[in-house]
């Protein structure tokens, strides 16, 4: 079954204004996201006291999402201290 990605307005307009090469990197991490949620590079990690999940996209950015069964809903994309605040 196609998993369906879910971005809103804000998202999509925080990750058009990241640097070319990180956009690029956020689509290739989604596809691994959607074909191995266990794959080391994302990093992916369920963030404590939340239904949210988080991924790397590179060494400072990362984004973070919600999912279902059908779909991975993007709730946001930054760096890691924009998007965890840690």
């Amino acid at each position: 079954m196609a998993t369906k990605i879910v971005l809103s307005d804000t998202v999509i307009k925080r990750l058009n204004d990241l640097p070319k090469e990180v956009r690029i990197k956020f689509w290739e991490q989604v596809e691994r996201l959607i074909m191995n949620p266990s794959y080391p590079g994302l990093r992916n990690e369920k963030l404590a006291g939340t239904n949210q999940w988080a991924f790397s996209i590179t060494m400072n950015y990362r984004a973070t999402y919600f999912r279902s069964e059908s779909s991975i809903i993007i709730t946001a994309v930054g760096t890691h201290q924009e998007v965890l605040g840690s």
